[in-house]
């Protein structure tokens, strides 16, 4: 599956640079596409580190990235002006904010490095991609070497394989009210595809816990995914009366993820590639640090505000721009939050 395209976060910033010129930069989180083409901006002098047209990742190969948190902000939409049918002119922007962390150091602050906000769509996005192409080959070594040829039933000899395993969640459920939910699908704001016997209709994204660390699946009365439903309208319209999947359980979580992309048959070679890579006379060569960095790292970090305050000798050219904008955005709106304001512009 080929990931969204970042959503465009320039109103967001000039609602915001009216809102506090005094403290925002006017640096932003672009899109990909945006990126490239990209000029940068007066005042920041920091090198593009750019190779082959693209951004030099290759120390992330050491890394891995973390999810820190989830920060909705809610700005005033500007094609929404002529709203229809009572639609809210409000918009919500979902932020995910990661970092980095030295390999088997996930939960160690001194090991970790940088904040970044990025759009939390494309990163969930990428999270599950990720954590669902892991599962699957998991799923698919185990089935390898399960040895179920002259089993009596094959199905329950791979079932007992991956149960023994701790694997259940790779034993295939008939359950065709899973089949038919995919998670994917609303990663961004969509029209719930259920029965609405009053005319009403409603919408299913993602949102951000009350305390940032989790990030859900809601039910929204507006197409921007703003206005929640009232508690109970998922269960009520949907024909199996069931809750809806990620509603209480979190989408991601702060395990870390690897950032360098192994494949399985060349796993022995590329860790010895990977330490040859580390140990290059102590000089810049890291720089130059062709290993492969997995999607959901290269991607987030891409398409990131980033700030990265002490990581010289980490990242070739540390970029530090951003930081008044990260940090107005994690901490202004977590006080704002824990005095009951509404994060709004």
């Amino acid at each position: 599956m080929m990931f969204s395209k970042a959503a465009p976060v320039m109103a967001f910033l000039v609602l915001q640079v009216i809102a506090d010129a005094t403290s925002i930069p006017g640096s932003s989180m672009m899109a990909r596409e945006l990126l490239a083409k990209a000029t940068p901006v007066s005042g920041d002098k920091t090198p593009r580190f750019l190779k082959d047209g693209e951004m030099m990742m290759g120390w992330m190969a050491d890394y891995s990235i973390q999810f820190q948190g989830c920060h909705t902000l809610i700005q005033f939409g500007e094609e929404r002006n002529n709203q229809e049918g009572g639609q809210s002119a409000l918009v919500a922007q979902h932020l995910a904010r990661f970092r980095f962390c030295k390999k088997g150091h996930c939960n160690k602050t001194n090991k970790c490095y940088g904040e970044y906000l990025t759009g939390l769509q494309e990163f969930v996005n990428g999270y599950t991609e990720f954590k669902m192409e892991i599962e699957e080959q998991k799923c698919e070594n185990v089935r390898e070497y399960c040895n179920c040829e002259y089993a009596n039933d094959d199905e329950v000899c791979e079932n007992q394989c991956y149960t023994d395993a701790g694997l259940e969640n790779c034993i295939e459920i008939q359950d065709d009210y899973e089949e038919d939910f995919e998670i994917q699908r609303y990663l961004e704001c969509k029209e719930m595809e259920a029965g609405n016997d009053d005319g009403a209709q409603y919408y299913i994204g993602p949102t951000c816990s009350s305390n940032g660390k989790h990030v859900y699946l809601g039910v929204f009365q507006d197409a921007s995914c703003t206005v929640p439903a009232p508690q109970g309208t998922y269960e009520k319209y949907n024909y199996y009366g069931k809750s809806l999947p990620y509603s209480t359980e979190s989408l991601v979580s702060n395990d870390c993820i690897d950032c360098e992309q192994v494949d399985d048959e060349n796993n022995a070679q590329n860790n010895y590639n990977g330490n040859q890579n580390n140990y290059n006379g102590g000089g810049n060569n890291y720089y130059y640090d062709d290993r492969e960095v997995a999607e959901v790292c290269a991607r987030s970090y891409e398409e990131s505000a980033k700030c990265e305050k002490g990581m010289n000798g980490i990242s070739p050219y540390p970029r530090v721009y951003d930081c008044k904008f990260v940090q107005h955005t994690v901490y202004m709106r977590d006080e704002e939050s824990t005095k009951g304001h509404a994060e709004a512009f």
